[in-house]
C-alpha cells in the first residue's frame, strides 16, 4: 500500500500507545527507558528560548552523540553568542550528552526529542525555537521536518550517512521520505556513496566532508592510565570492543576452543550496550572461560593470573580500552549490525579486524583495509587466528598500527569542512531570525 504524508500524520499519533508499549518493553532491561516520558510524549515544557540565538542539535544515540563532541565544540569556540540546546532518543545517548553538557552547563541544555507526531514537534518547536537544527548522521523524522520548515527553521544533516538498507527503506515509503530530505538546507556526507544515496532519496545541497569522528580527541587522561597499565603487563592485550547479541556467544566459543591463544595475549571484551554486562558476562562464563570485571580491577596487578578474559563493565572508557589494546576485533561486524565505530581504534594506533557486516562503515572499512589498517575475516574463528598472526609476527603488527594511525590523520579535518558551510547558513539564519522577531 502507498503511504502518503496525510497518512504517515495520522499513524505517527495512532501509533503513540505502541511506543509506550515499546517503552515499558525496554525498560525490562534498562530501566532509565521509564525516565522522561513526559518529554518523549510532549507532555511538558521543553527547555525555553533563552535571549541567545539557539543551535539545536540532535544525536539520537551513544555513536552519534559522541561524534557530535568536535562540532559541538567548534559551535561553542566559534559562535560565542549562541547557547545549545542538545536531544536524544535513548537514556545511553543522553547519558553520553550528559558528559557534553559539562564542556558549557551555563550554554548547554538537554531533554529527549519527542516523538514525530504532529502536535507534538509543533509543541517542541514553538517552546524551544531554535535558531538552526543540526541532525547527527542518520535521524531524519517527516513531521519533524515538515514542522521546521513551517517554522523557517534550516535544518542540517550532518556527518550524514545512508547506508543501502537504509536508502532501500526509506525509498519504500518515498512520497513521505522524500519532502523530509528534500527540505534539508545541507546535507553534510560521510562520503560520495552516501552522497549518492541521499539524493536519489531527494537530498539537496549535499557536501561531502568526510566523518568527524576522525576528529574526535581521545581522552588523553585514559589513555595516560593505559600506558601506566600497559608497562606494567607481560603480555599484548587483544581488544574484542563494541560487541552486540550474538557475537559473544560466538567469541566465547571461539576463545574457550583456543586456550592456547589466551596464554598468549591477555583478551578484553566490550559490549556496546551497558545495561548487558551481567548477561554477557554469563555468556563467558557458560563458555567455560574464567572471566574478571573491569568493575572489580583498579590495576592490572588485580587481574587473576588465570583470568581468560577481562569484561569491559564500564562505561566512557573507551578511550582507555582502545589505547590498551595492542589488536582490536571490531563488534556489530560479526552479526548483521553493519559495525560500531572503528575510528576509535584506529585514532590509537590498534590494528583492526572487521567481520563481514561493514554497511554502517561501508568506505571507512574499504579505504581502512586498501591501507592495511584493516583485515576483512568472515567469522570470530578468523579474527583470532588474524590476531595469532599478529603474535607470530610482531613486525607485522607494528607495521599494521602505523597504518592505523596513519589512515586516521589522512580522514582528520571533517568538523572544519562543515563548520565552513555551517557558518554560511548560521549568519543567514540570525539574519532571518532578527527580521521576523
Amino acid at each position: 500500500m502507498k503511504i502518503t504524508p496525510t497518512m504517515y500524520r495520522a499513524v505517527s499519533v495512532v501509533a503513540l500507545p505502541l511506543a509506550s508499549l515499546y517503552l515499558m518493553w525496554r525498560s525490562r532491561r534498562q530501566p532509565a527507558y521509564r525516565q522522561f516520558w513526559d518529554e518523549r510524549f510532549a507532555w511538558t515544557t521543553f527547555p525555553l528560548k533563552t535571549p541567545r540565538p539557539r543551535v539545536w542539535i540532535h544525536a539520537v544515540s551513544v555513536g552519534e552523540t559522541n561524534a557530535a563532541k568536535p562540532l559541538l565544540e567548534a559551535v561553542l569556540k566559534r559562535w560565542p553568542e549562541c547557547d545549545v540546546l542538545l536531544t536524544h532518543m535513548t537514556p545511553t545517548g543522553r547519558e553520553a550528552g550528559a558528559k557534553l553538557v559539562a564542556l558549557a552547563p551555563d550554554r548547554i541544555h538537554q531533554c529527549y526529542l519527542p516523538y514525530d507526531a504532529p502536535y507534538a514537534v509543533e509543541k517542541f518547536f514553538r517552546q524551544t525555537v531554535p535558531t538552526i537544527g543540526i541532525i547527527m548522521e542518520t535521524e531524519v523524522w517527516p513531521n519533524l521536518m515538515s514542522e521546521a520548515q513551517r517554522c523557517g527553521v534550516p535544518m542540517i544533516l550532518a556527518n550524514a550517512r545512508e547506508s543501502e538498507k537504509s536508502r532501500a527503506q526509506a525509498a519504500r515509503i518515498i512520497d513521505v521520505m522524500r519532502p523530509a530530505f528534500s527540505s534539508f538546507a545541507a546535507i553534510l556526507a560521510q562520503s560520495e556513496e552516501d552522497k549518492e544515496r541521499l539524493e536519489s532519496l531527494g537530498g539537496r545541497n549535499v557536501t561531502v566532508c568526510g566523518s568527524v569522528k576522525f576528529d574526535l580527541r581521545p581522552n588523553l587522561s585514559q589513555e595516560a592510565a593505559a600506558r601506566a597499565w600497559k608497562a606494567t603487563m607481560d603480555r599484548p592485550v587483544a581488544l574484542i570492543a563494541s560487541t552486540r547479541q550474538g557475537e559473544e556467544v560466538r567469541f566465547a566459543k571461539a576463545m574457550a576452543e583456543r586456550r592456547d591463544l589466551l596464554k598468549r595475549a591477555q583478551f578484553w571484551l566490550v559490549p556496546r550496550h551497558p545495561q548487558r554486562f551481567d548477561e554477557v558476562y554469563r555468556c563467558l562464563t557458560e563458555a567455560g572461560l574464567n572471566v574478571c570485571r573491569r568493575s572489580a580491577i583498579m590495576d592490572p596487578a588485580d587481574i587473576p593470573a588465570d583470568a581468560d578474559v577481562v569484561l569491559g563493565d564500564s562505561m566512557g572508557e573507551m578511550s582507555f580500552y582502545c589505547a590498551l589494546a595492542d589488536m582490536t576485533a571490531m563488534g556489530g561486524s560479526f552479526e548483521n549490525h553493519g559495525s560500531q565505530n572503528v575510528i576509535e581504534p584506529a585514532l590509537a594506533g590498534s590494528p583492526i579486524v572487521v567481520g563481514p557486516s561493514d554497511f554502517n562503515f561501508a568506505k571507512v572499512i574499504r579505504d581502512g583495509l586498501a591501507t592495511g589498517a584493516m583485515v576483512q575475516v568472515q567469522t570470530p574463528t578468523q579474527a583470532l587466528g588474524q590476531f595469532e598472526q599478529w603474535l607470530d609476527v610482531p613486525a607485522s603488527r607494528v607495521q599494521a598500527s602505523e597504518c592505523a594511525l596513519e589512515f586516521s590523520r589522512q580522514y582528520a579535518g571533517a568538523t572544519e569542512r562543515m563548520m565552513t558551510i555551517l557558518e554560511v547558513l548560521w549568519q543567514k539564519a540570525q539574519k532571518t531570525a532578527s527580521l521576523t522577531s
